[in-house]
């Protein structure tokens, strides 16, 4: 199906574009820039290192790791994973130095927060730590996933400790990370609290207004399932909200409302929220492209990738419970391949069908597809400004998803209206015809054959001009021929060239036949044409003819007229036709000429003997049929009559200064 005239996507592309660009700023712009914040791998000011014996990374006792060599432990030069499989635990040690001769109150974070448990233990300094208790001690401090809001050092759902440094001196703290399924490790230092909190207040704000643009969409759509009740919109629901589930689980949202949640049961929830909402898009997929009747074999691709996908939560499931979690990362990439299968259904509908809500979803599976190149740009880039990435390129899915099903809707609603508006006009055109039946079907039959007398008339009269003007180059071609057959042909050498112009005398009136049946049809195709186009063509045809019988023939164009607003076939129609004539009738000169004002004039003057009366009369009235027997008034210039009462001008006789004949025609200026 063609795509519609109308303009009527342009203003949601505008506000998609526009809530992108802005959801872009939120995500990469506004968040995700820790202003204020040093990176403590690799950092001068910072010495990190990680207790290579894993044995050893168990112990629970600070005193007891703070009492190991130097030679047990590893240093950390960039971020990355401490422990990449199964459940660990790990011990690091960092230093934090403070060149400035004033204390620094400052946050300790882990930029990834995905922990189960992170236990800070520093020497305690009794002036900067009230809470350590004696001197001597020990200061403690929790965090983490499965750690409850109120036991939190920071509240929140960063694993951030409040620490203070001593004036141009330094600080060791020792960090116990236990997880079940994985350790990230990448320590940063915000020497000023304020700059910690402010950031978490930007992050907050930013994921605030993409989890609410995802929650609008989906609260929109709901009300448009209820009433309605659409299967398409349905999938879409169920599609969105287990992916909102997704994000909200694996964001660590659930500490947000105060409940702890780590792993392995947070990677669960998404390792089981992904392929759902990929099985629902796979299903929303194949109603809104109509695959099963578009493309059977894609709707089986997409089919069985949806059914592969509906499996795969029982497989999440299974893996955590028989202790198998590290398989999750595997469920959940063989879940973001569904979106490959879309992309080539959408690909095949969309060549077969080429509709415009297929081509948005071919848009957002392109958009993810791209994702994966824009991953592989960030991949030195901090995990969380990758993870912010893909939120970015997910949400954009979702909302060119969301304007397809909008002009699905559209297109629904239009189509229903026009068929209301159809049938209310049907209805009234049957309620007036029954109102008014007889004299409407009396006028109609009266009118009828008044119009079909008149075309038989016109036929009848279009049958003896045609007659007429094919008997002269026939009867002479058949005198030359029988000249030629009975003296020989060496005696018309010629004869070749009289046959090819009169053939092309037949060929240009058969072609004045077509057109005038064309005319009958009432098909004129107007559009924008120079008018040199119109005349020049014309005149070169008729050059030779004209040099055959000695005469003259000019075009005097106008270098600055306009374009003219016309049918190009019709005109040029017109154009030939009167100068066929003047070469008929002109005695050494024809001019034809082209003149702009208000309307462009073309006109075409010969010397010849001039117009007779009763032609002049049918110029004037259109009434009054043409007569017949003259060489001014054969199939040619009846032809250029209805030409010029088809294009909405007339012809108009001239009397050229020295004699002739002048007959000249308007047409529109096409607008700037």
């Amino acid at each position: 199906m063609p795509f519609p005239r109308s303009l009527d996507w342009q203003p949601s592309a505008a506000l998609l574009a526009l809530a992108a660009t802005l959801l872009g700023w939120l995500l990469l712009g506004f968040s995700g820039h820790p202003k204020g914040m040093l990176p403590l791998a690799g950092s001068p000011q910072a010495e990190v290192v990680v207790l290579e014996d894993t044995v050893a990374a168990a112990n629970p006792d600070p005193a007891a790791i703070a009492a190991l060599p130097d030679s047990a432990w590893k240093p950390w030069k960039k971020p990355g994973f401490i422990r990449e499989r199964g459940p660990s635990s790990a011990w690091v040690r960092i230093i934090l130095h403070n060149p400035d001769p004033s204390p620094q109150a400052g946050v300790l974070a882990d930029l990834v927060r995905y922990a189960d448990r992170v236990d800070l233990f520093s020497p305690a300094d009794k002036e900067r730590d009230p809470k350590a208790g004696t001197p001597g001690g020990w200061l403690h401090q929790v965090s983490g996933e499965w750690t409850s809001p109120a036991s939190k050092a920071i509240q929140g759902r960063e694993t951030a400790f409040p620490l203070t440094l001593p004036p141009q001196g330094s600080r060791v703290i020792y960090l116990h990370y236990q997880d079940s399924v994985a350790l990230w490790l990448e320590p940063g230092w915000w020497p000023d609290a304020i700059d910690f909190h402010t950031a978490m207040q930007r992050d907050l704000i930013a994921e605030s207004f993409y989890f609410g643009t995802l929650l609008a969409l989906l609260l929109y759509h709901s009300i448009v399932w209820l009433r309605l009740r659409f299967p398409t919109t349905g999938y879409y629901l169920l599609y969105l909200a287990f992916y909102i589930l997704y994000i909200f689980g694996v964001r660590s949202g659930v500490s947000v409302l105060g409940l702890p949640l780590g792993s392995p049961w947070m990677e669960t929830i998404g390792a089981m929220a992904l392929p759902l909402s990929g099985a629902f898009l796979a299903t929303f997929a194949r109603h809104l492209l109509e695959l099963p009747e578009q493309a059977p074999r894609a709707d089986r691709t997409v089919r069985g990738a949806a059914t592969l996908l509906g499996v795969l939560p029982v497989a999440a499931l299974l893996a955590v419970t028989t202790g198998h979690a590290d398989w999750l990362q595997a469920i959940v990439a063989i879940g973001a391949l569904a979106h490959i299968a879309l992309l080539g259904a959408a690909v095949v509908v969309w060549r077969s069908v080429g509709w415009q809500s297929r081509n948005f979803v071919l848009l957002s599976g392109l958009l993810l597809a791209g994702l994966v190149p824009l991953v592989v740009l960030l991949r030195n880039a901090p995990i969380e400004t990758i993870c912010r990435a893909v939120m970015l390129g997910s949400a954009l899915e979702i909302m060119l998803l969301s304007m397809a099903l909008g002009e699905r809707f559209a297109r629904l609603q239009r189509d229903k209206l026009a068929a209301q508006a159809l049938a209310m006009e049907e209805a009234e055109r049957r309620h007036q015809i029954q109102e008014a039946y007889a004299d409407e079907l009396e006028h109609e039959v009266r009118s009828r054959t008044h119009e079909l007398v008149a075309a038989d008339a016109d036929k009848n009269r279009m049958i003896t001009v045609l007659g007429h003007d094919l008997r002269s180059p026939l009867t002479a071609l058949t005198l030359s021929a029988e000249q030629a057959a009975g003296n020989g042909a060496a005696t018309r050498p010629d004869f070749a060239t009289e046959v090819a112009q009169t053939g092309k005398a037949i060929l240009l009136l058969l072609e004045d036949v077509l057109l005038w049946t064309r005319l009958r049809a009432g098909t004129v195709r107007l559009a924008e044409h120079a008018a040199g186009s119109v005349v020049r063509p014309m005149v070169d045809l008729h050059r030779g003819n004209a040099s055959g019988r000695s005469v003259e023939l000019l075009l005097d164009e106008d270098g600055h007229a306009p374009r003219v607003h016309t049918d190009l076939v019709l005109a040029q129609t017109l154009v030939r036709n009167l100068v066929s004539n003047a070469v008929k009738s002109a005695r050494s000169r024809i001019t034809v000429s082209v003149s702009a004002s208000d309307l462009v004039r073309i006109s075409v003057r010969d010397d010849g003997p001039g117009l007779p009366e009763s032609v002049i009369a049918s110029l004037r009235d259109p009434a009054v049929p043409l007569p017949l027997g003259n060489s001014r008034s054969g199939l040619g210039l009846r032809l250029c009559l209805e030409i010029a009462q088809a294009l909405g001008t007339r012809l108009e006789a001239e009397d050229p200064a020295g004699g002739g004949t002048g007959i000249s025609f308007t047409l529109p200026r096409a607008e700037n």
